[in-house]
């Protein structure tokens, strides 16, 4: 376990490879670990080179199937088979699950709403005028209570437009809801925020309820995001048939590994 609330597995082998893997799920640190250790008596001894078929034994051969504690676990342990293997045949591991389909990929970085405006102007202008950043994350800031009055709305509203004026229209600005907010409640939202073009609206709703996210996902223009806390293709499939989102998130020490999320 590292600081904070990072937590890796070492899996290593009689030729000397050893693999390291991600296996943090926040809040849970102990419990995936434990998953780890009750799943370390099945590895011992295996061929590490025999990826999917531990994956299919792990996640097939139990009573009790997915759910984040166990695909934390099998999540890290697979991420580090696939660094053996890759230093088996020397090649980076993307090379195995076939290779790159791009060389660039678009980067947020988090940044506050409202509160301190000289603090805020500071942290913009050094991620985007010194690190370069395009895009910025912000969520919705405090607690919300099923009813809000008016002047909550219009203030939160008015944070987001305040951003928008201070970044400009060349730098994307996408907004995490955190689910905290009911459908009704982020549909307004939504709806109110539409002129400053986020990038994206991340988790309107509970991810559990793909329906009330297509609910929202209908009533406005601002594409949908979710996904960090769904594991394994399944747990996307709803999401992807419902169309309850437009851009999916998954962790990759979450939803079983690197095999596991590119399906």
């Amino acid at each position: 376990r590292l600081r904070y609330r990072c937590q890796l597995v070492r899996i290593t082998t009689d030729t000397g490879l050893e693999g390291w893997g991600e296996t943090t799920l926040e809040g849970k640190l102990d419990s995936s670990w434990a998953a780890v250790k009750e799943l370390e008596g099945y590895f011992l001894g295996k061929d590490p080179l025999r990826i999917e078929h531990h994956w299919q034994h792990v996640y097939r051969g139990a009573f009790y199937h997915g759910g984040p504690v166990l695909l934390t676990a099998l999540s890290g342990i697979e991420q580090a088979l696939y660094d053996i293997a890759g230093k088996h045949f020397g090649v980076p591991a993307y090379w195995l699950l076939g290779g790159p389909t791009r060389d660039r990929i678009k980067v947020y970085a988090h940044c506050g709403v409202g509160g301190d405006r000289e603090a805020l102007q500071s942290r913009l202008n050094y991620l985007i005028k010194e690190k370069g950043y395009r895009a910025v994350k912000t969520g919705l800031p405090g607690k919300w209570e099923a009813l809000e009055p008016p002047d909550r709305v219009k203030g939160v509203v008015a944070n987001f437009y305040d951003l928008r004026s201070r970044v400009g229209d060349g730098v994307d600005i996408a907004i995490d809801f955190h689910g905290r907010v009911t459908p009704a409640q982020a549909i307004r939202l939504a709806r109110e925020l539409e002129g400053m073009h986020p990038l994206f609206i991340e988790e309107p709703a509970c991810q559990e309820n793909p329906d009330v996210m297509a609910t929202v996902a209908r009533a406005t223009s601002i594409p949908i995001a979710t996904g960090e806390r769904l594991v394994t293709r399944w747990g996307f499939r709803d999401v992807l048939e419902k169309q309850s989102a437009a851009i999916l998130q998954p962790d990759l020490s979450h939803a079983g590994g690197l095999l596991e999320t590119r399906k």
